[in-house]
């Protein structure tokens, strides 16, 4: 064998390459378009090849082309579904939270509904009894409002249908008034890819809230901004909103999330 860069084997790092290059190009790609784009011979590919195919990483189709076989598929979903969405979120809260001067929070969807999992304090002098375990408002919230929108009704409505009936008990004026609001605010939330509270929760403070979204398209995390309402950037194409579409892209491409085109 001929050894490959700092002391590893040539011949894997050439045949990952071409594993590389076949699954960059779209898969069913024929020799000589593979040894176009490489440079490499197409005999030498050939041989390379045909070990691939023997091991699964890539299949031939029909019409002699060359694509991605079932067992790079599994391989790839081994390692997604070994990824941890909280762990990765985290690498990126605290720079979020650099970025804008506001406070950061993290939530998943637990048996009360949205769950804070991490948050950090805003830059600002502001104070909000938050720590993880706190549950927030499904409608009143803007982590909530983005659960509300992207998971199943299944799922979300029985706890919608409890705060309905508890603000029926105790009136907001800025809560939703029935089903046809809720369908309002679950069509808003999904055109903008934010979730927006302005007060509704805690007198004073606003929030923007995103989904982040897994290898499978699920919403597994909301990623949310908090600031006073009096100086929070709240508005749909403003910065905090920018910053936060980004990293919460970010993080769900990094769980192997793939937006629809």
């Amino acid at each position: 064998m001929t050894e490959g860069s700092k002391g590893g084997v040539q011949s894997v790092e050439i045949g990952i390459g071409l594993l590389k290059t076949l699954a960059a190009m779209g898969g069913k790609v024929s020799l000589n378009q593979l040894s176009e784009e490489t440079g490499m011979h197409p005999a030498k590919i050939h041989r390379y090849l045909t070990s691939l195919v023997n091991t699964g990483l890539v299949a031939r189709t029909a019409h002699g082309k060359y694509d991605l076989g079932s067992y790079g598929l599994e391989f790839s979903t081994l390692y997604l579904s070994r990824l941890d969405p909280t762990t990765i979120a985290n690498e990126m809260m605290e720079s979020l939270r650099d970025q804008t001067a506001e406070g950061v929070i993290l939530t998943v969807w637990g048996s009360a509904g949205t769950t804070v999992i991490r948050w950090f304090q805003s830059r600002q002098p502001i104070s909000v009894g938050i720590r993880p375990g706190t549950c927030f408002s499904t409608l009143m919230s803007a982590s909530g409002r983005v659960f509300m929108a992207h998971l199943p009704t299944e799922l979300t409505q029985p706890q919608v249908e409890q705060e309905l009936l508890q603000l029926e008990q105790k009136p907001h004026r800025l809560a939703p008034q029935g089903w046809d609001e809720i369908a309002q605010i679950n069509a808003e939330t999904r055109q903008h890819g934010l979730g927006r509270v302005e007060g509704h929760s805690v007198e004073g403070v606003s929030a923007l809230a995103a989904p982040i979204f897994d290898y499978r398209g699920e919403m597994v995390l909301s990623l949310a901004l908090f600031g006073f309402r009096s100086r929070f950037d709240a508005d749909w194409d403003g910065r905090n909103a920018r910053l936060l579409r980004q990293t919460a892209g970010e993080i769900s491409s990094r769980l192997g999330y793939i937006a629809p085109a």
